[in-house]
């Protein structure tokens, strides 16, 4: 009955099979398959019921929506905050340093960075957790520099390719377009990947339902009723409850009692236990030929094997600076390493596969040569008699060096491709952005750098514990982001698994939030309100015109004076700019937003006075209430799609790690082409859609070549090697940019202006926050050298000044050094948890009172449509017979 099992496929019933399988017993070995339906899975004992899944992913959805929901809700009422579709996306821009430094640390947590950061620090040692914190730290603090130069040149923009339609035209901004969705859709893959698998391993919960489920219970509800103000909101919410459960994972593995295992509760514990687990891999797992097939004719008659054991992932950190150990296991404290032998094998005889497990590796019957993972290596450094022992307590770590150059490359594209960051440098206050993303770098430093330090050590630390054994996180349940969760399952019991989950659950829920908001922003202004309905667009531009050309008389050199504004009213009327009778209350806004803006020599640009028209005069605006619902349609059309696309990447059986290291390949080549958008004032569109293409063409041919180079094939798996993640990369990131600066210096654009990115991006239907005396041009100037010199010199301390001479001379830390490299993550974690909890609130607190004074005030005083010289407003409609065929400024609206 068994044969007839064979190949089958179906989906039987657990008891169904357990049954079957007892009756069988007694017989001979049964060849069978099971096939489980997609969705299905085999039943596994895990630290959580089932039911915990479902609770954190419908339950603290529904809640945390709600808990936003209602905060918005509060804002709206109190403040009188009106929803628009400007305030929808940009939240007002008025956002300060400590909520932007929040938000930013929110949506730089992904799943990924909690999970992938614990696997490198499981793979590595000490080093993978450094490399990942600062590879993708510097991201952060460089984009401050474009952050700053987005409030000076284009603070009207909802996405950057707005500035490159403004620039470029359609060609370059439609390939742009494309560049950012695979972005989104990356990012989003990413956090569903590695949040459904993580979730699944502690729950039980099938990693299908997790991944389609938390897009629309969790992110959407809350993101299509308050925008881009709600997901800030919930990101702080996340990243405060998200440092206070690293603190305790921080503390609990360096500052406990432990378990009585030794391998974990302080700094010496766990160092002890790094150096156990370093010794089974290079001694217990490790073994001759005829250790492992004793028929084996060269190895004698009665050889006495000997018993070789399991240790995942050697090669990993096989080239690590280690020490040497005598025959006994006893540290001589001889520095030594391992090399790749150029030629030939360590293994005395070829093996068949069944003679070796994946876990074990076979070294020369004299010397000191190990063949793993298909390569050769060879120990330099110790005496004949000695073994070397690569550690997991070092910065010397190629392989640690080798991710940190892929993570910092392909980091790039996921921050300076991904709108949702564009989307916060637009809503800080111009004062604001340079200091929140400078802030939100640092602080987001201590996330993985801590949860890495913490869960990933003590990860392979418990290679050695009595109850769990080497093989209790293998390489593969590491790669799919599940250290974490086994490492918390142990220490902390079924505790420590469900805060691991709820952390995860807010990593996921701020970033896809994020994600939603940003691309519904793309759909709306870049698709639809700029391809779709162009028609709603140009119906904006004729008003401008409009405006522009009824202005014309009163302006001077560039402002009017209040005391004309009647008069331009009147010539607007005349010019059929008013579609509708204006009410009364708007008139009054229209003066409070005047006088606003009004400079001290009675005079007010004429932007601004166009700007205080688009917002006040309301009833007249229908394109922000199309845009709006448009706005709230597409985040709903995303989060839809983010569960789909989960379920099909799951279904392919992409890795999270693999997907992780290729990212930067496929978007990394829009990095340079979109940062020259808004920083160099000649670029060329022909320069920057090439740069964009040739640099993804020139991404994948080197990631392709260095495979076929390094493995003589190009597989899924030698695609997901070192080498050829770096180069492609590599040729992708500096591909991109070169073709696009070479090509802008050769051919510049010497028509365009800066001044021209606001004229045309008008806003739809809010206002810009007026300036105070701190954002004056002048100091957004200093601000911008800030950025500079801050985000350059922190780049080079984090990169180059601390990493790379601890990485050429440190060698292995001592038990003094590791203490205080525990010491200073612990700080750091501390610091940036106080820092990022307590200043958004205090800030928020300010301006909330700030602007609930205000509004009391106004509601005091009787609303009046006179300004500060004593003009009172009037928009008399009464007398214009509406035109049927020229509405507004002669364009026909299609709605």
């Amino acid at each position: 009955s068994g044969k007839m099992a064979t190949g089958m496929r179906c989906a039987v019933p657990t008891l169904l099979l357990a049954a079957f399988a007892a009756m069988q017993q007694a017989e001979a070995t049964v060849e069978s398959c099971i096939v489980y339906e997609r969705g299905q899975e085999p039943v596994k004992d895990t630290v959580l019921g089932e039911g915990w899944g479902w609770a954190v992913v419908v339950g603290f959805g529904l809640f945390f929506t709600l808990f936003t929901m209602g905060l918005t809700r509060f804002e709206t009422q109190t403040l009188g905050t009106q929803m628009s579709s400007e305030q929808f996306n940009t939240a007002g821009r008025n956002i300060g340093a400590g909520l932007t430094a929040a938000v930013i640390v929110s949506q730089w947590t992904w799943a990924a960075t909690l999970l992938m950061s614990s696997n490198m620090g499981w793979r590595v040692g000490v080093s993978g957790p450094f490399w990942y914190a600062s590879g993708a730290t510097v991201q952060i603090l460089l984009f401050a520099v474009l952050a700053i130069q987005v409030k000076r040149r284009a603070s009207h923009m909802h996405t950057f390719m707005e500035i490159v339609k403004a620039r470029f035209g359609t060609v370059t901004h439609v390939i742009m377009i494309v560049f950012a969705l695979m972005a989104n859709m990356i990012v989003t893959a990413m956090l569903l990947l590695g949040g459904s698998a993580t979730i699944s391993d502690l729950t039980g919960m099938s990693k299908i339902w997790a991944a389609f489920l938390i897009p629309l219970l969790s992110c959407w509800i809350y993101t299509m009723h308050g925008g881009l103000k709600a997901t800030f909101f919930a990101s702080y919410v996340h990243t405060s409850v998200i440092f206070v459960m690293l603190v305790v994972f921080t503390f609990t593995v360096y500052a406990s009692a432990g378990d009585g295992s030794g391998l974990y509760g302080s700094p010496d514990a766990v160092f002890d236990g790094l150096e156990k687990a370093s010794l089974h891999g290079f001694f217990a797992s490790t073994g001759t030929a005829c250790d492992f097939d004793a028929k084996l004719s060269p190895c004698g008659v009665g050889y006495q094997k000997k018993a070789v054991g399991h240790f995942p992932a050697l090669d990993s950190f096989i080239s690590n600076d280690g020490t040497c150990y005598d025959a006994a296991q006893k540290n001589t404290d001889k520095k030594c390493s391992f090399a790749k032998k150029s030629s030939g094998s360590c293994c005395a005889f070829e093996l068949g596969k069944d003679m070796i497990a994946e876990s074990q590796y076979c070294r020369a019957d004299s010397g000191d040569c190990i063949d793993v993972a298909g390569q050769s290596y060879e120990s330099s450094g110790c005496d004949a008699s000695e073994k070397c022992v690569p550690s997991f307590l070092t910065m010397g770590s190629p392989s640690g060096l080798l991710f940190g150059i892929t993570n910092i490359v392909g980091n790039f594209g996921t921050v300076f491709v991904d709108q949702s960051y564009w989307q916060s440098a637009v809503a800080a206050k111009p004062k604001s952005a340079v200091l929140g993303f400078l802030i939100g770098g640092m602080v987001w430093f201590a996330v993985p750098f801590c949860m890495a330090t913490t869960n990933g050590l003590a990860g392979r630390a418990l290679t050695t514990h009595p109850d769990l054994g080497p093989l209790y996180i293998t390489a593969s349940a590491s790669g799919a982001g599940l250290t974490p969760a086994r490492v918390l399952a142990k220490i902390l019991g079924s505790g420590g698994a469900f805060i691991l989950l709820l952390q995860l659950f807010m990593a996921i829920t701020s970033t896809g939030s994020a994600e939603i908001i940003a691309v519904s922003s793309i759909l709306t202004y870049d698709i639809y309100y700029t391809y779709i309905n162009p028609e709603l667009k140009g119906r904006r531009e004729g008003l401008r015109a409009t405006f522009a050309a009824a202005v014309q008389a009163f302006e001077d050199g560039g402002k009017v004076c209040t005391s004309k504004i009647q008069q331009v009213l009147d010539a607007l009327v005349s010019a059929r700019f008013f579609e509708k009778p204006v009410p009364s209350r708007e008139v009054a806004l229209l003066a409070s937003s005047v006088d606003s803006f009004t400079g001290e020599d009675g005079k007010i640009s004429t932007a601004d006075l166009y700007s205080c028209l688009n917002r006040a005069v309301a009833s007249n605006n229908v394109e922000g209430e199309i845009l709006l619902r448009v706005s709230k349609f597409f985040t709903g059309v995303f989060a839809v799609f983010m569960g789909f696309l989960a379920v099909f990447l799951q279904t392919l059986g992409f890795n999270l790690g693999w997907v992780y290291m290729t990212m930067g390949v496929i978007i990394g080549s829009a990095v340079g082409p979109a940062s020259l958008t808004i920083l160099m004032e000649t670029a060329n569109g022909v320069a920057i859609a090439a740069g964009a293409v040739g640099g993804l063409i020139l991404g994948v041919t080197g990631w392709a070549i260095q495979a076929q180079v390094e493995f003589g094939e190009v597989t899924y798996n030698t695609l997901g090697s070192d080498w050829p993640w770096v180069v492609g990369n590599l040729c992708a990131i500096l591909g991109g940019l070169l073709i696009a600066l070479v090509g802008s210096l050769i051919m510049p654009d010497k028509e365009f202006k800066w001044h021209m990115l606001n004229e045309r991006i008008p806003l739809v239907d809010d206002i810009e926050p007026a300036k105070d005396s701190d954002e004056t041009e002048d100091k957004l100037q200093k601000q911008v050298k800030i950025a500079i010199v801050a985000s350059v010199v922190l780049t080079f301390v984090l990169l180059v000044l601390w990493p790379l001479p601890m990485h050429g001379a440190a060698g292995v830390f001592g038990k003094a050094g590791f203490g205080t490299w525990v010491g200073l993550e612990m700080v750091w974690a501390l610091v940036g948890g106080i820092v990022i909890i307590t200043l958004p609130v205090y800030e928020t607190v300010r301006s909330f009172q700030q602007a609930k004074q205000q509004v009391e005030a106004v509601e005091k005083a009787e609303l009046s449509a006179t300004i500060k010289n004593g003009t009172t407003l009037k928009i008399d409609t009464s007398g214009i017979k509406p035109d049927a065929s020229a509405p507004a400024a002669g364009v026909e609206v299609a709605i």
